[in-house]
């Protein structure tokens, strides 16, 4: 079964050309990468290995955040 979950990538703000990513639903699931992209992979094959080890010794598997979305207000 296929699920969709949230990651958070942001670039570190106290070490520049480093960026973060995690899953706000899996607490304890983040990775880092020196690029955008690296960090989102880094995190997904963080992700699919905490699943499935909680798959394989039976254990209940994180449910996703329900619906975000992405408004654009002016901070003027």
């Amino acid at each position: 079964m296929k699920r969709r979950y949230w990651v958070h990538v942001y670039e570190d703000p106290e070490e520049p050309g480093v960026w973060l990513a995690d899953v706000p639903a899996v607490p304890g699931v983040h990775s880092d990468g020196d690029t955008r992209e690296e960090a989102i992979g880094n995190v997904l094959a963080a992700l699919e290995g905490l699943l499935d080890a909680l798959k394989r010794r039976g254990l209940p598997i994180p449910e996703p955040d329900g619906e975000w979305v992405e408004v654009e207000v002016n901070a003027a």
